[in-house]
């Protein structure tokens, strides 16, 4: 009854001008598939049920996760009109994606797109009382054509890869509208206070000109600006010009927004708006004339439970507080037109925009047409936030074939359209990755990923080659239109660290990307229990807790080696939130933090220490050296700063800085410090405190591990099987064991292959080490096999991996720092795993590593008994590092001796009868 008298009582207040009458809430869906359900016939169809307006068709009718095709949409409403002369106008902020309407069974028209708004005036469709508004909807798949349209034509960004979305998943609403009405207003400003203001108008009268009058209100409510006057009108707008005086300038630090109301007869029209710049220069970003360094991340901008929707503004907010706690001071909102609340809180918190085109998937004439139609739509509906400051046309060349001169035409052309009507933004043609690259572009920007700490020293030269604008970063076609002074940017990089689970897990859970269940959550907990990952982590959540640290200290690393580059101006971590099974997000998919978030947000600041070594591993008779950076982007004059070092919480030195300039990265300190003696392997927490006339102005810190320097007595008899490339291995350890030149079964037996020979030994009983490296081969029948991690993304650079052993036993209780390999094993991880061991065998894996959400789990080292023998195979890079890195050398000497020890008694038996 309070539904039906509210309804009423919305209907009858409809005439009046400039009202907006809501008709979100319940709906009739009726699935019409395969388009084979006539309109006349709808009425009577029995399929009908009810809906919430705005929703994704997908999550909010059951059995229809999946479905693309048509559907009608159905809603009755009673309306009295009482007023000629009123103009009343539906309005639908975004439906996907082809939308037809009828109003009492009569066709009114159609818009195509799915991310922006559009409207109909129904005045002369509309009567008095009870009205029909049905809208007919198709998304299109991509099996076949439907009117003409299939889904790889059309923007659509990346739902493929998650959750489709379809039907009216924005407001829906009616206002009353004078004869002539403004449709919007866009005012451009300079931050010399200068603007222009175009008003645009729907009217069915040819004009010439019209009156207006314009008022402009500061943030307090104070009228800054009032003119009225008459202006021409051509193509149903005009454009007016004023100035403010002492404007205040919008910033991330202080988003000062103005108000401005234009009225044109009965009609009003109101928006926000902020002064601010955003440019380039000579390579450098600047914001309002300041150097600005962009520290950013990817915005999916879908939510766990209602995916391309966002829940609430409330839940906007939260996110967007919470990306300024990590020191971020841009999002990019990443192939998906975010909803207009979005941006205002954007514009309202103070965090700039990185806007994309949703992309399609094949190039030809009809994405032309749509690309643009849309983007224009994008800027007609948003050109009034200061938050947006960049716009990308294409990402990753998902949708365009670069090596094709046609098309690479089409994306210049395009890019200096957008350049000429986007005024005040930045334009990226094409956001580029492996094995493209731009054309012409206000951004030189580019995506890497690599596993950490594994392959750290490969990110290191990644970004170092980056930051020299090597040729590939543009086409080599002749058709280049790079300057050499675009701003460098490493625009996607990143690392997983899985979430914390709700008890009641969400639907996508089971839901598979690519059709490939090697990316899906489900089945998780299970594979932990198959793989006996309980040995190690107490439950999944203490495994996720793992993986986040790991996620954590890859971000910091990453993001100190980017930042050590003069010439990069700015990344974009991949990403702001997990995304259904992408789980490399700052935040989970609940946008809850990860682990270290506060020790992230140190290194996401205008000035950030970095603390840079040549080694993380050092023995107690050695000294420890540390470059310590300051890059610095803020406006504080940091001249004769002070710098203090503690380790653990002891000030241990002090350094009064020299003259630090502006929008640079300099060497500020060498500090050396030598080791106390240890009996143990020790972690050593330095920690950099920068500080102008008292006030903390920048803080980061670096973990250092300490070995004793080991000496062996007592040596133990090795016998190195001869390979090239255990030579270097067998040089090392010679000053510490002794080599024996034919195998004993007393001592310990090193091979790095499996064949016969080494069979025939385990057979009587040897003790045998097989180092896993680019010559062990694979043979018949064994309980294993060997690859590289060069398949199945075991390289862990997309679809990160985490590197874990068993530390509650040797060899690995005596050395590791924890459950998961960090910077102490960078040199020791393995390039190669052990693979296709039965599950039940898996509790002799003493070390492993898995992808993504606990896929293809592979060992990096194994026992087991083999006949009389035992066999211990270690893919741990032995060979290089042994008696160089601490680590190292201490693993292998700890795995010679356990070989050896009681303790090693596996239980899984390779029979070699």
């Amino acid at each position: 009854m309070k539904k039906l008298f509210a309804l009423f009582m919305l209907l009858y207040a409809l005439p009046i001008l400039g009202q907006k009458i809501s008709l979100d809430g319940d709906w009739e869906f009726l699935k019409n598939q395969n388009n084979t359900i006539a309109l006349e016939d709808a009425d009577s169809h029995t399929g009908w049920q009810s809906i919430e307006v705005p929703s994704n068709w997908h999550l909010a009718i059951d059995n229809l996760m999946d479905y693309q095709g048509y559907a009608y949409y159905k809603k009755k409403i009673n309306i009295n009109k009482q007023e000629e002369d009123k103009r009343i106008i539906l309005h639908f902020d975004a439906v996907d994606y082809l939308s037809k309407l009828y109003i009492n069974k009569k066709y009114i028209g159609e818009h195509e797109g799915g991310f922006t708004p559009f409207y109909f005036d129904i005045t002369k469709y509309i009567k008095n009382g009870e009205n029909e508004i049905l809208l007919s909807i198709l998304d299109p798949g991509d099996s076949t054509s439907a009117e003409g349209i299939y889904y790889r034509n059309i923007p659509h960004g990346k739902q493929s890869w998650y959750t489709q979305n379809s039907g009216i998943w924005q407001s829906v609403y009616i206002t009353t509208e004078p004869a002539i009405f403004i449709r919007n207003a866009h005012i451009t400003p300079s931050v010399s206070g200068d603007f222009s203001f175009k008003t645009n108008l729907d009217t069915k009268e040819k004009l010439t000109g019209t009156s207006y009058s314009l008022v402009i209100k500061n943030k307090l409510g104070e009228v800054v600006f009032d003119k009225s006057g008459t202006a021409a009108v051509k193509n149903n707008s005009f454009t007016i010009t004023g100035s403010l005086k002492n404007i205040i300038l919008w910033d991330v630090d202080n988003p000062y927004l103005y108000s401005f109301e234009v009225k044109v007869g009965k009609s009003i029209f109101s928006d926000k708006f902020g002064f601010r710049e955003f440019k380039t220069e000579d390579g450098l970003l600047y914001l309002n004339g300041k150097p600005f360094y962009m520290i950013a991340a990817l915005d999916q901008n879908f939510y766990s439970d209602t995916q391309y929707l966002s829940p609430s503004e409330e839940a906007i907010r939260d996110e967007m507080l919470k990306a300024k706690q990590l020191g971020l001071n841009l999002l990019r909102c990443h192939i998906k037109v975010p909803e207009k609340r979005y941006l205002e809180l954007a514009d309202e918190l103070g965090l700039l925009v990185w806007y994309e085109l949703p992309n399609w998937s094949q190039f030809n004439d009809d994405t032309k047409l749509r690309g643009r139609y849309t983007l224009e739509q994008m800027l007609d509906r948003d050109w009034n936030h200061p938050s947006i400051v960049i716009l990308t046309i294409i990402n990753e060349s998902w949708g365009i074939d670069l090596s094709k001169a046609d098309q690479r035409k089409w994306l210049g052309d395009e890019y200096d359209y957008i350049k000429s009507i986007a005024k005040g933004r930045l334009v990226v043609d094409n956001s580029a990755c492996w094995n493209n690259f731009h054309i012409k572009t206000d951004l030189n920007d580019y995506h890497q990923y690599y596993s950490i700490p594994e392959n750290a020293d490969a990110f290191k030269e990644f970004v170092e080659s980056m930051a020299k604008r090597p040729d590939w970063l543009f086409s080599k076609h002749g058709d280049s239109g790079e300057t050499g002074k675009e701003p460098i940017l490493l625009s996607e990089f990143g690392n997983w660290g899985l979430p914390l689970l709700p008890e009641k897990l969400p639907f996508w859970f089971d839901r598979r990307f690519d059709d490939n269940d090697n990316y899906t959550p489900a089945g998780v907990y299970e594979r932990l229990k198959d793989f006996k990952y309980d040995r190690i982590f107490k439950d999944y959540s203490a495994l996720a807790l793992e993986s986040q640290k790991v996620e954590f200290n890859a971000l910091k690393y990453e993001i100190e080696q980017i930042r050590l580059q003069n010439s990069i101006q700015g990344y974009v971590i991949t990403e702001f939130t997990d995304i259904n099974w992408e789980s490399n997000g700052l935040l989970d998919m609940w946008r809850n933090f990860k682990y270290g978030h506060k020790e992230l947000a140190d290194v996401q600041q205008a000035d950030i220490i970095i603390p840079e070594v040549a080694k993380y591993n050092y023995y107690d008779n050695e000294a420890i050296n540390i470059d310590l950076y300051l890059s610095h982007y803020s406006n504080t004059d940091l001249n004769n700063s002070e710098l203090s070092i503690y380790l653990d919480v002891k000030e241990i030195k002090k350094y009064t800085l020299g003259n630090i300039n502006i929008a640079s990265v300099e060497k500020v300190v060498t500090f050396t410090s030598p080791i106390e003696k240890t009996n143990t392997n020790k972690e050593l927490q330095f920690q950099f405190i920068l500080r102008n006339d008292g006030k903390e102005i920048a803080k980061n810190f670096i973990r250092l591990f300490v070995y004793p320097e080991e000496v062996i007595n007592d040596k133990q008899m090795l016998f190195i099987e001869k390979s090239v490339s255990l030579e270097k291995l067998k040089e090392n350890l010679i000053k510490k064991y002794s080599l024996i030149s034919e195998p004993q079964k007393d001592a310990v037996f090193i091979t790095n292959n499996i064949d016969q020979n080494v069979i025939n030994y385990l057979k009587k009983g040897y003790n045998v080490i097989c180092i896993v490296d680019s010559n062990s081969k694979n043979i018949e029948r064994t309980p294993f096999k060997i690859s590289g991690r060069d398949v199945d993304n075991l390289d862990g650079n997309w679809q990160s991996n985490m590197n874990w052993v068993l530390d509650s036993q040797p060899p690995f209780s005596e050395i590791n720092f924890g459950k998961s390999l960090g910077f102490e094993a960078k040199k020791a991880v393995p390039n190669y795993v052990i693979r296709e061991i039965a599950n039940e065998n898996y509790n002799d894996v003493l070390s492993g590593m898995y992808i993504g959400w606990v896929h293809f789990t592979s060992a990096f080292m194994v026992q087991m008994n083999a006949s009389e023998g035992k066999l211990i195979l270690s893919a741990f890079k032995h060979n290089d590092n042994y008696g160089k890195d601490p680590y190292t050398t201490q693993l292998t000497d700890e795995l010679i001796k356990y070989i050896k020890s009681d303790m090693c008694n596996p239980k899984f038996n390779w029979n070699l009868n």
